[in-house]
Order: C-alpha cells, then structure tokens, then sequence
C-alpha cells in the first residue's frame, strides 16, 4: 500500500512540475507574439497599438519617453504624446527604410515572474524588447535596437 502512495506523490510531483514547464512555454510563446504584433503596429502607426504600451515606464531607442508622458498635467495632453509618438515612430522607421519583414529569427531572451525580454535580428541590430505585466495585462515597457 505503502508503494502506491510514493507513487501517486511521486506522480502528482511531477505532473505540476511539468504544469509549470508548460506554463512558462505557453507564456514566453505568448510574450514573443505580442511583442512582434505590438511592433509591427508600432511601425504602421495603428494607433491601437497604445493600450499596448506601459506609458508611464515606456523607453524606445534608448529615450526615457514614460517620463515626459508622466510629466503631462492632463489626460489630453498625454492622449496626444502617445498620438504624436506612435505617428512619429511609424514615420521614422519608414523614412528609414525600415520594414518589419526585415526582422527575423523572433526568441525569448530572458523570462522571469517580472518580464520577458523578446529580441529579434535586423539588419541595423538586434531588437529588444521587454514584455512586463501591469494590472493584469501584458505591456510593452522598452523597445530597443542593440548594435
């Protein structure tokens, strides 16, 4: 009786052990294809895309923008940065002949219980971007090119 009992334990280990694994792979998949769509919309300029943006702690290209946007007064005021920029974001890469079909080989970096670091390769550099959670939601909190 006493072997029935080592075995379920020892089974019921190791179907949560591999719940977790399963987990993790269905999150980090998850985190790879919201931050590639989030990019991708970035660079149309669908300005849908801003409810997938952690504003307030947002960088890009290396520019702290969550903090001019926490620096607005109004919700006006911020509604038209994030308009601005998203339209500012989308012109620039297509001035700069960019184009998302130029960014391959899409992975998860790092994942931890905080955030997901997503990268993908270009010819201009590696893309980075981090996936974080904030109020139950996925957010994009930095997007990054690394030379």
């Amino acid at each position: 009786m006493k072997t029935y009992h080592i075995f379920a334990l020892l089974a019921a280990f190791l179907f949560c052990t591999s719940c977790d694994e399963t987990k993790t792979k269905v999150a980090t998949v998850g985190d790879v294809s919201f931050a590639r769509g989030t990019f991708e919309s970035l660079a149309r300029g669908d300005a849908a895309v801003a409810t997938k943006i952690d504003w307030p702690v947002f960088t890009s290209m290396g520019n702290n923008a969550g903090a001019a946007y926490s620096l607005l007064p109004s919700g006006v005021e911020k509604e038209r940065f994030v308009s601005n920029f998203i339209t500012q974001f989308a012109t620039s890469f297509r001035e700069g002949g960019g184009s998302v079909d130029q960014f391959t080989n899409w992975r998860v970096v790092t994942h931890d219980s905080q955030s997901t670091e997503v990268a993908a390769e270009s010819p201009g550099g590696i893309l980075t971007i981090i996936v974080s959670e904030r109020n139950n939601d996925e957010k994009v909190s930095s997007i990054n090119i690394v030379k």
